[in-house]
């Protein structure tokens, strides 16, 4: 697997630290509001990255923390009060109240895109005590000052300032508008602590400072330690926090292990609207439930950001959201009918034995000894595949290999959904290994194709020991049922029709149930 670091701005090949396993962190939310699907798409990165290396067989420890305390971007917009102490006061609740509120709707938020939820999520107010050591032992080291309760870090004693983001100390002087606090040596240095106003809430108690409260950085850089180590693996976030939040962290951590903290730093770009950064001040703030009044599937809007690669702006509209519920309605006809054919066959060592599913043998969905569905870890095996088959295989595991080309991989996903010359049992199999990554609960869809045969076969009366309990498909009768049930989505009847009678042209006789749901039976006369 090839990553682009922002740090060396280069695709790189990916080693892990420990061989076999991968500690990640993920700057999570600030939890003073809803989390909008512009927010929902960097935390997919970090998912489908971790989805990738459980692919790939790697053990991956996800850290995401929860701030809960602060998130001054610039402490020079500082008043005395952060965005928590501004909602608390907006709602008339107490600043944990509006905390543990919005974190419980980002949980919920998560869960609706699919998104696997990290195996630590620690809060900013639980660790005020290591990021208070930190900030002592920069102090200490010389690398930070205090001026009456202010604690700032002293950039120019960092070499290496700017390496992640691409500034100088000269430019970020020169670009520093207002009024310079008169209490800092230097326009670029950043508070890792601050002295509590009069009347704040949210204020802790120091030896050396009295009452103040930390800086936005220091927490990721005290909590990422504690859980992953002075060096891990992989940081990711969004492409607003390189400057001069993660920029920050690094010369915080570093100036005290003398090593990167991470050594791979992704970061996905921003989610539009019109061509603007969704924010609630743009007014074009949508949250992943509003969608649903659109008619779009939370599992949609997870389509959708896989047709953009992370590190490319992603323009959102109706259209685009009603174009991906409509792309994911025919996936999921489609393997909903892998389903029924696979589930039909009577031939198919692949559709009963090793290959039957992407953890080799395990049923799709079985919860991890942590209570988590897991996607898999890597234990496929395509060494039964077909020589057709295999190359999709290779083609797709290429385009996850090279920094998450998704889009790619997605239209080869398509592609082997549709590959009628393949066994259905092979097209099953690709569709579910593939699911591990793109996270589309594929599964679901093609199980439900089995049980409509097992359905059809019970109530055909066909139940003897040894049968098939239906014929196979026809060759290229899925993709027709696949293209008749979006088109029965799209309520394009008269399309719908004409499928009909292609299908039943080659011995394929459909009924529409209540609901939507399509069932077809081979008559006995096609051979």
């Amino acid at each position: 697997m090839h990553l682009r670091s922002t740090l060396t701005r280069t695709k790189e090949p990916f080693v892990s630290l420990v061989p076999g396993a991968v500690r990640m962190y993920t700057c999570g939310p600030t939890v003073y509001r809803y989390a909008h699907i512009g927010n929902l798409r960097s935390y997919l990165l970090a998912d489908l990255l971790r989805r990738a290396l459980l692919a790939r067989g790697f053990d991956v420890l996800h850290v995401k923390n929860i701030t809960d305390v602060g998130h001054l971007r610039d402490e020079r917009f500082d008043r005395g009060e952060d965005k928590m102490l501004v909602a608390a006061k907006l709602e008339a609740k107490s600043p944990e109240e509006i905390a543990r509120f919005y974190e419980a709707t980002f949980h919920a938020d998560e869960a609706l895109v699919n998104i696997l939820p990290a195996h630590v999520f620690p809060r900013a107010t639980d660790h005020i005590d290591e990021m208070i050591a930190m900030v002592e032992r920069l102090e200490d080291a010389g690398f930070a000052y205090a001026v009456q309760g202010n604690v700032y870090y002293d950039v120019s004693r960092f070499p290496g300032y700017g390496s992640l983001s691409g500034n100088t100390l000269d430019e970020l002087r020169a670009g520093h508008r207002g009024e310079i606090e008169a209490d800092k040596r230097d326009p670029a240095d950043f508070a890792l602590w601050k002295r509590a106003g009069e009347g704040r809430l949210a204020k802790w108690p120091t030896r050396r400072w009295g009452e103040g409260f930390p800086g936005w950085h220091i927490e990721c850089s005290a909590m990422a330690t504690k859980y992953l180590g002075e060096q891990f693996d992989i940081h990711t976030g969004g492409i607003d926090n390189v400057f001069p939040h993660h920029e920050d962290e690094i010369a915080q951590s570093q100036a005290l292990t003398g090593v990167l903290p991470a050594r791979y730093w992704v970061h996905g770009e921003h989610l539009l609207v019109a061509g603007r950064k969704m924010a609630k001040s743009a007014g074009n703030f949508q949250r992943i439930t509003d969608l649903a009044e659109q008619g779009i599937e939370p599992l949609a809007f997870r389509l959708l950001c896989l047709t953009s690669h992370y590190r490319a702006k992603m323009n959102v509209s109706d259209e685009s959201l009603h174009g991906a519920q409509a792309g994911l309605a025919s996936l999921r006809a489609r393997a909903r009918a892998i389903g029924r054919e696979a589930g039909s066959s009577a031939a198919g060592g692949l559709a009963a034995g090793g290959l039957a599913g992407p953890t080799g043998g395990v049923a799709p969905g079985t919860p991890g000894p942590d209570g988590v569905v897991p996607p898999g870890k890597g234990t496929a095996n395509p060494a039964a595949l077909s020589a057709p088959a295999r190359a999709l295989f290779e083609r797709w595991t290429a385009a996850v290999d090279d920094d998450l080309d998704l889009p790619k991989g997605l239209a080869i996903v398509r592609e082997a959904a549709k590959a009628s010359h393949l066994p259905a049992a092979e097209r099953r199999w690709l569709l579910l290994e593939a699911d591990r990554v793109l996270g589309l609960d594929l599964a679901r869809e093609i199980n439900a194709g089995a049980a409509a045969a097992a359905t059809a076969a019970r109530d055909s009366g066909d139940q003897s020991p040894g049968t098939p309990p239906d014929a196979p498909l026809p060759a290229g009768a899925a993709a027709l049922l696949a293209e008749r049930a979006a088109a029965r989505t799209g309520k394009d009847w008269p399309r719908s029709d004409a499928l009909r009678a292609e299908l039943a042209a080659i011995g394929v006789d459909v009924v529409d149930r209540p609901g939507g749901a399509q069932e077809w039976r081979v008559r006995d006369d096609v051979t």
